[in-house]
C-alpha cells in the first residue's frame, strides 16, 4: 500500500482535490442563491457580485473575487456539517439547501403596473413582426 501511495501521490492528490471541487461546484449550482433571509450561499453570492461590479475591467479582480467566493461557499459547507455535528440541524445541507422565502410583490406590482400602462401587448407584437416584413421586403426588392 505504501508502494502504491509512493507511485501515485500526485494522482491521488489531484483527483481528490478535483473530486472535493466538484462536489462544491454540484452543491452550489443546485442551491438556491435568492432568499430574503439570507441563508446558505446567498451572502457569498452578493459579496461577490459587489467585488466584480467594482472591479471594472481588471481580469485579476474578478479571479479574485470569484476565488474568494468559492472559499466562502466551502465555509457555508463545512459550518453546515459542523452543526451537524453539534446537533444544530437536522442534516448537514440543511443551512443551504432550502425552500427559498422569495419577495414577489415587487415584481407582481411592477409587471402588473405594466400590463396596465401598455394593454394590448400582443397587438404590438403582431405590429412589430409587420413593419419587420414590410422592412425585409423592402430591402430584398432594392
Amino acid at each position: 500500500m505504501l508502494k502504491f501511495i509512493k507511485y501515485h501521490w500526485f494522482g491521488l492528490f489531484i483527483s481528490i482535490f478535483f473530486m472535493v471541487f466538484m462536489i462544491e461546484f454540484f452543491l452550489v449550482v443546485f442551491a438556491p442563491h435568492q432568499d430574503l433571509h439570507n441563508r446558505g450561499f446567498v451572502p457569498c453570492t452578493i459579496t461577490m457580485a459587489e467585488q466584480i461590479e467594482t472591479c471594472g475591467k481588471g481580469k485579476f479582480c474578478i479571479l479574485k473575487a470569484v476565488s474568494d467566493n468559492y472559499i466562502c461557499d466551502g465555509k457555508v459547507i463545512v459550518s453546515g456539517f459542523s452543526d451537524w455535528i453539534k446537533g444544530k440541524q437536522p442534516r448537514p445541507w440543511s443551512n443551504y439547501m432550502f425552500d427559498p422565502v422569495i419577495d414577489d410583490k415587487e415584481d407582481d406590482e411592477a409587471l402588473l403596473e405594466y400590463y396596465q400602462s401598455n394593454p394590448d401587448i400582443s397587438d404590438e407584437m403582431a405590429s412589430l413582426i409587420r413593419q419587420n416584413e414590410e422592412l425585409e421586403s423592402k430591402k430584398d426588392e432594392e
